[in-house]
């Protein structure tokens, strides 16, 4: 496997970790914003997805990044 093999496992390991970090300071910080203020739910739930979207795209790359590299093989 070499030395890019190492490089996948780590392109995908960070990248999932990193996403699960920010999606649960996202979440958090929503359900913060809808129970101080209720009546702007649909908003702060349609910017919260938005933003988890955006964060799986980074992982969705970075899987096919760790694609790139392990066929390098």
């Amino acid at each position: 496997m070499g030395i890019i093999g190492i490089g996948a496992g780590l392109a995908m390991g960070l990248a999932a970790a990193g996403i699960g970090i920010g999606q649960g300071i996202g979440l958090g910080r929503a359900l913060e914003g809808i129970s101080r203020q209720p009546e702007e739910k649909s908003t702060i739930r349609t910017t919260m997805i938005l933003g988890m979207a955006i964060m799986e795209t980074v992982g969705v790359l970075s899987f096919v990044v760790a694609i790139m590299l392990f066929s390098k093989l």
